[in-house]
This record gives C-alpha cells, sequence and structure tokens, in this order.
C-alpha cells in the first residue's frame, strides 16, 4: 500500500526501483543530517553536504515518478547541474579534513567539471541537430 503513494505500479520494476531508491535517498540524508553533530567538527561541513545531495536527489526523484519522456531526462539533468557541483565541493571538504591542499585544487576540480558540462552540452545539441 504505502509503495502507490510514489505514483507508479508497484507491479512495476521501475516503480519498485523508485521507490526503493527514494528512501534509500530519504534515509541518507536524515542520516547525514542527524548525525552531523556526533562527528568530529572537522567532518560536519561533509556531512551537511552530504545530506544537501541526498535530499536534492530525492526531491527530483520525487518529480521524476510522474513524468515521462522527455521531462524525466530534464529533471535528471536538472539534478546533476545541482548535485554534481556540490560532490566536487565535498571532495574538496573531504581533502581539507584529511591533509593540507591549495585553493588551486579546488579551482582545477571546478575547471574540470566546467569544462566537461561544456563539451557534453555541446556534444548533446550536435547529435540532435544531426538527427
Amino acid at each position: 500500500m504505502f509503495i502507490n503513494l510514489i505514483g507508479m505500479s508497484p507491479d512495476t520494476l521501475t516503480g519498485f526501483t523508485f521507490f526503493v531508491v527514494n528512501m534509500a535517498l530519504i534515509a541518507a540524508a536524515l542520516f547525514f543530517w542527524m548525525e552531523r553533530d556526533n562527528v568530529n567538527p572537522k567532518w560536519k561541513t561533509s556531512l551537511t553536504v552530504s545530506f544537501l545531495v541526498c535530499f536534492i536527489a530525492a526531491i527530483h526523484y520525487i518529480y521524476m515518478r510522474n513524468a515521462g519522456g522527455t521531462e524525466v531526462v530534464a529533471i535528471r539533468y536538472i539534478d546533476w547541474l545541482i548535485t554534481v557541483p556540490l560532490l566536487m565541493v565535498e571532495l574538496y571538504i573531504v581533502l581539507l579534513a584529511v591533509t593540507n591542499v591549495s585553493a588551486g585544487v579546488f579551482h582545477r576540480l571546478l575547471g574540470f567539471l566546467n569544462t566537461n558540462a561544456c563539451f557534453r552540452v555541446f556534444r548533446r545539441i550536435r547529435c540532435s541537430c544531426c538527427y
């Protein structure tokens, strides 16, 4: 009965996996939020960013459950546009907690991210125009 709340038929593999992934993301977000006060202070920011990534992804999965076709792709790209830079920030925060790293590492991480994103968008536009 509870699985029907996600808006998909629980009899399908897609409906079941959306339910499981959505519940896992919500559970992970709650875990990160509640445990951030129980860790060493140098890890609090990392757990907060982890909470944000899981929470944002869970919200987007909620929106994807009733979407179809190109709407799902658009929501997925919006999700990646928000969460991937947050994951790069989290990687830098974890590196800072473990060792001394320069700000140049952070700039290179975001520079690689921006360059990679531009090439992906260009390739997607070019491929969709050719066919």
